[in-house]
Parts: structure tokens; C-alpha cells; sequence
């Protein structure tokens, strides 16, 4: 699994939980290192724009999409 791709499952495991805003960047922080997933934590601190990117489109900025974030 390329990082791109557990940085994604791991946002959606967090979003599956039902319990934080997915806006709240310091709520999701919290919770993906409460929950092991230290790939999204790690890109939140990071990458806070990125991740606001891939909340609202699913998706990673370009200059990201290709990169081994």
C-alpha cells in the first residue's frame, strides 16, 4: 500500500467512527493517533492544507498525488 493510499484509508477509518468533525484538525489528530494511524497524523502536521483538500474532494493536491508524501 503506497503512503497516498494509507493516508486515504486511514481518513476514512477515523471518518467511520462517526465521533469527531472532520474539519476539526486537532479532533482527527487526536483521534488518528489515539487509533494508531500515524500516517494521517503525521500529514496533518505536515500538510494541513492538503488534508483540508483531500476532506472536502477526496482527493490529494496534484503536487501531491504523485509523491511518496
Amino acid at each position: 500500500m503506497s503512503k497516498v493510499e494509507q493516508i486515504r484509508s486511514e481518513a476514512r477509518k477515523i471518518a467511520r467512527t462517526g465521533t469527531v468533525n472532520m474539519f476539526s484538525m486537532n479532533a482527527v489528530y487526536e483521534l488518528a493517533v489515539a487509533y494508531d494511524c500515524y500516517a494521517l497524523a503525521d500529514f496533518i502536521l505536515e500538510f494541513p492544507k492538503a488534508y483540508g483538500t483531500l476532506i472536502l474532494s477526496g482527493e490529494l493536491p496534484a503536487e501531491l498525488e504523485g509523491s511518496d508524501v
